[in-house]
């Protein structure tokens, strides 16, 4: 799987430095860096030494051994600062999960490693805490393991029995490892606690335990020994069948799916013994409960093709081929070649005529395990027609249907729909009486936050105020994800569950109206050159304001979705282009920006604004890969040139415009920037920076010929969109330069309305692979290549793609066989 990379926002160190925007604001990672340490206690050359350790442990999760050092020798300066910075504070913030929330200060990683050196038992106490409610995801185990048992001393056995009877779940099975850490663990104990706990958090902790280290004879004596709930029994089935499986627990469990009436666990086993035993009885067995109870697992497509293959004439065969005939592909993906799944299918082609096969299919097979996703592929056709409502719907109920594997993709989906299909006017005309009561908030918050992207600042401030008026401090998530919580999983905290959802909505209701009061400075102006000032102040303020157009339900986890849900992969897509444009600020503060007259504002101003312009389409060429939907990333870099180049030459006196020929240089590679900033602006506060970078440059042998070569960063393309010759979107312009060219080799391009479109014809008796359309040095290319027809062949002889009229460049395309 694809790992979702962090945000790389490039250092343009010398060019950071607006009127208005400042270096700090425009280099905002997505992430905040840990805060630097200002302890007016502590001498000067400490205060150093620990900053110094902070900057080196963010940059590579470690403190270099002669920072160590100094560190340890301070520790009786700095250990009271490290017991403040490991303990857990209810700070009072709500979640969507909980009333209150236990958290660490943002930088408590960085002093855990501090008091690593240390193992210092004054911080046993603090630490302990952490066991009431345990704020560190699972990742965080091991190094919380090395500091509490490190810290321990030989005599504190009892305290951590203490601790027990305030734990959670998760702060259980902490401690009951920092026991067998330490040796004091009593295996006769723990099944006591097993009993005694039964019912509470503690008794799932220790059942925790018990699975995530015990296997075989252990897990059938915990099993057959203890008064387990169906949740804890499911725990032990899935634990056994996770480890090693010797030839007594291979026994046990048959046994136990011979006779087990709950078909989770009986599912579960029978899925194990076919997959990897081959086992006939097992398979005969799951099919029967399968088309009983449904199939309440997901379902190994390699089991399930087994299944499929012993009862080629039964509901889950006829749905295969039924499945196969809507999607136009092989219900069984790695039958076709592929290495990994992919969504593509005729039904998406041609979404409207299959939206009612769909249907025909869940209503013929509604146990079936694929009937998850059906669901979800009839949601993306309503997308693919415009129907955001019913797409709502059936995304929600693909979350409980069949085999139930798809429930992330389904609710990621959903908020997609609502944040990015359904702007205002499509979210107001939706009927909340036949969707389930949860959406209802969501539909009324992604109104407001609709709202406030279109402008509407004080009309969203009311919209948000009536918001939280209605519903504030609820839980507006539990019941959404509710199918992820069956009894067979393990529960814990999610990051997303965590996340301070009402606080944020709280401080956007802040943001929009501090973006009402500006709006409405705009509009009092008292002049010409008073509006101007005024706009430049409210776009400076939504350009350093990168949560005010985002969606809260998404809860942090909107980027991540984006990549794991392959939104990122797809080509051209329009809604998003539209979504892009309103939610992101940076676009939002161009537009604003833009709406300033330059003739009407003071010459300040007015170089202002080219600036920040400039400066913000630079952000932009940094940003995350989905701008480019947007505006491609060679177009954000020839806007950057543009501005910049425009402030240059019209303002050459503003204290800007040194500035402005260094953004030039670093969206150009072109040293002639440089010299311009030497020659021209000897006094200017970025001169020492040109003469350092020029002096590199001779130094590898730099030469400037006056040849601009714009850096294309990594992810930014053209997107664009391929299409069928028989697309019924065509206009009938294009429908008849395709037929003036049918058959003859041709290569070119027709402007119909807002799109380019872009088509080839082979060679007589030749194929097209692919096509693609890119940028390179300000012009737009297409890649293609051609190879001679062989019999079966299904290439095609025509290629046709279209791309935003906005998004290809002035002059020729290149048309380029081949790589």
């Amino acid at each position: 799987m694809k790992q979702a990379p962090r945000f790389v926002i490039l250092t343009l160190a010398a060019a950071l430095t607006a009127a208005g925007i400042t270096s700090a604001e425009a280099l905002k990672t997505s992430e905040p860096a840990l805060e630097m340490a200002q302890n007016p206690g502590w001498p000067e050359e400490l205060t150093r030494t620990v900053n110094d350790a902070k900057a080196a442990y963010e940059h590579d999760r470690s403190i270099p051994p002669e920072l160590a050092g100094q560190l340890t020798a301070a520790k009786e300066q700095l250990i009271g600062t490290a017991r403040q910075r490991l303990t857990l504070k209810n700070d009072g913030g709500q979640t969507n999960a909980v009333s209150e929330r236990d958290s660490l200060p943002p930088d408590w990683r960085f002093w855990a490693e501090v008091a690593l050196l240390w193992n210092d038992s004054r911080l046993v106490d603090v630490l302990l805490d952490w066991t009431r409610a345990f704020p560190a995801d699972i990742y965080d185990r091991r190094a919380y393991f090395e500091l509490v048992a490190g810290a321990l001393g030989s005599d504190q056995k009892q305290l951590l029995l203490e601790r027990l009877a305030s734990a959670n779940r998760q702060g259980t099975e902490v401690l009951l490892g920092l026991m067998h850490n330490k040796g004091w663990l009593d295996p006769d104990q723990v099944g006591l606690w097993l009993v005694s706990y039964s019912g509470k958090p503690q008794g799932d902790g220790v059942l925790d335990y018990l699975v995530n280290s015990r296997e075989g004879a252990d897990l059938i004596r915990i099993y057959e020994g203890f008064e387990l709930t169906k949740a804890q029994r499911r725990a032990v089935i899935q634990a056994a069948l996770s480890r090693n499986v010797d030839k007594m627990t291979l026994e046990w469990v048959k046994n136990i799916a011979a006779t087990e009436s709950d078909p989770v666990i009986e599912q579960n086993i029978d899925q194990y013994l076919v997959l990897f035993h081959g086992d006939q009885e097992a398979a005969g067995r799951l099919y029967r409960s399968g088309e009983r109870d449904g199939f309440v697992l997901p379902l190994n497509g390699r089991v399930e093709k087994v299944l499929a293959d012993l009862y080629p004439s039964g509901n889950l065969a006829e749905g295969v081929r039924l499945y196969e005939s809507i999607r136009g592909q092989s219900y069984f993906y790695w039958q076709d070649e592929a290495t990994w799944y992919s969504p593509d299918g005729i039904d998406h082609e041609h979404p409207q005529q299959s939206i009612d096969r769909w249907l025909d299919f869940l209503t013929r097979y509604p146990n079936h395990p694929s009937a998850d996703d059906a669901a979800y592929r009839l949601a993306r056709c309503y997308q693919l027609t415009g129907d955001g409502e019913n797409a709502l719907y059936w995304l929600n109920r693909a979350v409980g249907l069949g085999d139930r594997d798809l429930g992330y993709d389904a609710r990621g989906m959903l908020l997609f729909v609502l944040d990015v299909e359904m702007p205002g006017d499509k979210l107001a005309g939706v009927h909340t009486d036949r969707l389930p009561s949860w959406m209802k908030p969501w539909i009324e918050y992604s109104s407001a936050v609709e709202t406030l992207r279109s402008g509407k600042y004080r009309e969203a401030a009311n919209a948000l105020r009536a918001f939280i008026d209605a519903y504030g401090g609820q839980d507006l998530f539990s019941q959404a994800y509710a199918p992820r919580l069956t009894d067979g999983q393990s529960e814990f905290l999610l990051p997303q569950d965590k996340y301070p959802f009402w606080e944020h909505v709280r401080s956007q209701l802040v943001l929009a109206e501090r973006m009402a009061k500006l709006a409405e400075e705009v509009e009092g102006a008292a002049s010409p050159a008073d509006k101007a000032d005024r706009q430049y102040a409210l776009a400076a303020a939504i350009y350093r304001e990168p949560l005010l157009f985002y969606n809260h339900l998404w809860r942090g986890e909107r980027q991540n979705f984006f990549w794991f849900g392959h939104i990122k992969e797809m080509e051209y897509y329009e809604p998003l282009d539209g979504y892009i444009g309103r939610f992101n600020h940076l676009f939002q503060a161009v537009d604003k920006f833009a709406a300033i007259d330059l003739q009407q504002a003071s010459g300040n101003t007015a170089a202002k604004t080219l600036y920040s312009t400039a400066l913000t389409y630079s952000k932009l060429s940094h940003y995350s890969t989905e701008v480019s939907f947007h505006l491609p990333g060679s177009k954000l870099n020839e806007n950057v040139m543009k501005y910049a180049g425009q402030l240059v030459e019209r303002y050459p006196d503003s204290e800007l415009a040194d500035d402005a020929l260094m953004l030039m240089y670093y969206h150009s590679g072109d040293k002639k920037w440089l010299e311009q900033v030497v020659e021209r602006y000897p006094g200017g506060d970025q001169v020492d920076e040109a003469k350092r970078v020029l002096e590199e440059l001779a130094a590898k042998g730099a030469v400037s010929n006056g040849a601009v070569s714009p850096r294309v960063y990594h992810g930014y393309g053209v997107r664009y969109e391929d299409l069928q010759i028989d697309d019924p979107r065509l206009p009938e312009t294009i429908k008849s330069w395709l037929e003036e060219h049918r058959g003859k080799a041709y290569h070119g391009t027709m402007t119909e309305g807002d799109w380019v479109y872009a088509l080839i014809s082979a060679d007589e008796g030749n194929v097209i692979p692919y096509l693609a359309i890119e940028s390179e040095n300000f012009r737009t290319m297409v890649m293609s290549e051609q190879k001679a027809w062989e019999e079966g062949s299904k290439l095609p002889r025509m290629r046709l793609a279209r791309v935003k009229a906005n998004f290809v460049h002035d002059g020729e395309w290149i048309w380029q066989a081949g790589r």
